[in-house]
């Protein structure tokens, strides 16, 4: 058993979000369908990171612009409030996730790719789900694993040799963090969300990425989902996938077996492209 205060703690210690990102939160979530592109603008244009990511990707050939984009104002209009505040977030963590963690198996850049390859998915989940999901869903989905930064500082050789035995007799990583720390890293990842102060829809999103059943939210639905397609795009560990949970996931986002395979493609197609786009 992991000392919950101390995980907790290092939790909270994390080095926090720059301010701009968290107006940027305010402004994107708080907002609806409805977000002040105007003072979204204003935030994101003295981000000179930021600026030059935003601009490759709206004119990518993905986002297929018959015209340059060559300010900050149309490639937001041009790329949506979603796919900005992922890419915001995403420029601000880029390095803390890039690290590797032996402690899950991941080398070096394994965890970033995983996370910009779920970010994808999400996105187009977002666009061929006929259900509304909030456009929180694509910064959640890049975040979703962010509770393994914290937890693998914890998982001392006795404890990661608990976890593979649990694992050789059928449970996934998520079960046997439970049953074995008391806390699995989908939970600690949504802790640190909260000291990092960012929006409830994310944290629930992060929260429950692999119960989405527990929560019924559509943001951990997406997520969850999002997750599953990211393991197939970079050929991931499958985690002994629930069936059960992935077909709760397409019937709850009114997903077809057709459409799920087209996201799959897509983000497959697109995924080199958008690493690029995160590169200063």
């Amino acid at each position: 058993m992991i000392d919950l205060d101390a995980l907790a703690q290092a939790a909270a210690c994390l080095e926090p979000l720059p301010v701009s990102t968290l107006r940027l939160a305010r402004l994107v979530c708080s907002a609806g369908d409805s977000p002040d592109v105007d003072r979204v603008v204003e935030v994101v244009q003295f981000d000179q990171a930021l600026t030059a990511g935003l601009l490759r990707s709206a004119n990518s050939s993905w986002s297929a612009s018959r015209t340059e984009i060559s300010n900050v104002r149309d490639a937001v209009i041009r790329l949506g409030m979603g796919p900005v505040f992922a890419m915001a977030l995403g420029v601000q963590v880029k390095a803390r996730l890039s690290a590797p963690i032996p402690e899950y198996g991941l080398g070096e850049q394994e965890l970033w790719n995983h996370s910009v390859a779920a970010s994808l998915a999400a996105e187009l989940i977002l666009r061929l789900s006929p259900r509304h999901l909030p456009i929180e869903t694509v910064t959640s989905a890049l975040l979703h694993d962010v509770g393994k930064l914290v937890m693998s500082r914890f998982l001392s050789e006795d404890l990661l040799d608990a976890l593979a035995t649990s694992a050789a007799s059928g449970a996934t990583r998520m079960q046997a963090e439970s049953d074995i720390l008391g806390v699995h890293h989908a939970e600690l990842g949504g802790l640190i969300l909260q000291c990092w102060a960012l929006p409830e829809a994310l944290v629930r999103g992060v929260t429950y990425h692999h119960t989405p059943d527990v929560s019924l939210d559509p943001v951990a639905y997406g997520v969850y989902l999002a997750d599953v397609v990211a393991k197939t795009v970079t050929e991931s560990a499958d985690d002994n996938a629930d069936l059960d949970v992935f077909s709760n996931a397409i019937s709850e986002l009114e997903l077809t077996a057709d459409a799920f395979d087209e996201i799959c493609g897509l983000t497959r197609d697109r995924f080199a492209e958008v690493l690029q786009q995160f590169e200063v």
